[in-house]
């Protein structure tokens, strides 16, 4: 069983003041911040939770060499 701490955009907003606006064009262009979509059915554009893997963030953020406040 894993301990990954995973939070919503809102969250990742403000704990490292990226923008969900943000967040939301990364993730329609493919790229910026690692996520997970949990509850949409497979093969669905739409629907679901999107959550962010904390440890990822972190990790994206020092590969960019971002200071890290989690």
């Amino acid at each position: 069983m894993s301990n990954a701490k995973f939070i919503r955009p809102k969250d990742v907003e403000e704990i490292f003041s990226i923008k969900t606006s943000t967040l939301s064009k990364q993730r329609q262009g493919k790229y910026g911040l690692p996520y997970t979509v949990v509850g949409r059915k497979r093969n669905e554009q739409r629907g679901g939770v999107i959550l962010y893997n904390v440890d990822e963030i972190n990790d994206y953020l020092h590969r960019k060499g971002k200071p890290t406040l989690y």
